[in-house]
């Protein structure tokens, strides 16, 4: 049995690996305000009028890359994420006049940030795009007026370009830069070829991945 827990035993780093990720993923739910959340708005048993699964958001400072389901239900919004990545975050339901929704403008892309409660304890930003979607799904529950209008393909296409272009630039330049200012002299530094290549074809699949789910009914 000591064997199995021996430092060197798959067992042992398998255990180590759950129990550290359980550990950053439960103190990510406090730093995001998931606990608080979901301790003052608990869920409903309300229908869905609409679900959109795996989007990307920022919980209050913590980013949440494609594990976020939001559904629009008729009293409000609820808010749920994919369970591996935060296994005591329960789901939360956020009734509409408790919601109110602030629009900005980034260098690239537009976002809403969807504040929760009157002051807000808690807020989710997310792409202007899936906001809008959002808002149509819920109708006159939304607490925007509108237009909502709908992302054309072309529209779509040049903001993921954007943000691939970006992404894959600054992506590059630490590849390039950094490894040659923190290698010793006359050690071989990465290929620019390869610094420029491997960021351009992981976002180049995350884009890919984003254009094709946004056509999703």
């Amino acid at each position: 049995m000591s064997d199995l827990f021996n430092r060197d035993s798959p067992v042992y780093f398998a255990l180590f690996f759950v129990l550290l990720w359980l550990a950053v993923t439960t103190i990510l739910g406090f730093i995001s305000g998931w606990f608080v959340l979901m301790k003052i708005y608990p869920d409903r048993s309300e229908n869905a009028l609409r679900t959109f699964a795996r989007q990307s958001g920022h919980m209050g400072r913590v980013s949440m890359r494609s594990i976020l389901n939001l559904s629009v239900c008729p009293s409000g919004l609820r808010l749920g994420m994919m369970r591996i990545f935060g296994l005591f975050c329960r789901d939360f339901f956020v009734p509409w006049n408790a919601i109110s929704v602030t629009r900005k403008d980034r260098v690239l892309w537009k976002v809403a940030r969807i504040s929760f409660g009157q002051p807000a304890i808690g807020t989710l930003t997310i792409p202007a795009e899936v906001a809008d979607r959002i808002a149509r799904a819920a109708g006159g529950f939304w607490p925007e007026s509108g237009p909502f209008p709908e992302e054309t393909s072309s529209q779509a296409s040049s903001r993921i370009f954007k943000q691939w272009a970006t992404m894959t630039c600054f992506a590059a330049a630490f590849f390039i830069i950094v490894p040659r200012l923190m290698m010793p002299k006359g050690a071989a530094a990465p290929p620019i070829i390869v610094a420029v290549l491997f960021p351009a074809i992981v976002f180049g699949v995350a884009g890919l991945i984003q254009y094709l789910r946004r056509q999703r009914p």
